[in-house]
Parts: C-alpha cells; structure tokens; sequence
C-alpha cells in the first residue's frame, strides 16, 4: 500500500518557514537602514570638517561642483 502523503503538514512548515524567512529580512532590512543613516552622519560630519578646515562655504563647495 502506497505511503500517504500529509499536504497540510508539509504547507504549514513551508509557511512558518516563509514567516520566519520574512522576519529576518525585516530586521536586515532595519539594520541597513540604521548603517546607511550612520555612513550618512559620518560622510555630512567629514564634509563640514574638510569645509571648516579650509574656510570653504556651502556656496564655495556648489560653485567647485559647477565649474
């Protein structure tokens, strides 16, 4: 006699699969946002040093870019 299969079983593992795959994004997908936010933080503190550094304006630094 043929072994029967249990459908349901095996489509609730892949879903709670799936519901466990998705959570884990979610909270990637957080913490690449919390590290751009941060990379974003130190790249604006670093321009306004370099700037302050060599007396340059928000102005000077538009017109380099410009030209």
């Amino acid at each position: 006699m043929a072994r029967q299969t249990n459908y349901a079983e095996k489509i609730t593992t892949i879903e709670a699969k799936i519901a466990k795959k998705q959570s884990e994004i979610k909270t990637l997908k957080a913490q690449l946002s919390t590290l751009k936010e941060k990379k974003a933080a130190d790249d604006y503190k670093a321009l306004t040093e370099y700037m302050t550094a060599n007396n340059l304006s928000a102005n000077d630094v538009l017109e380099f870019i410009k030209a």
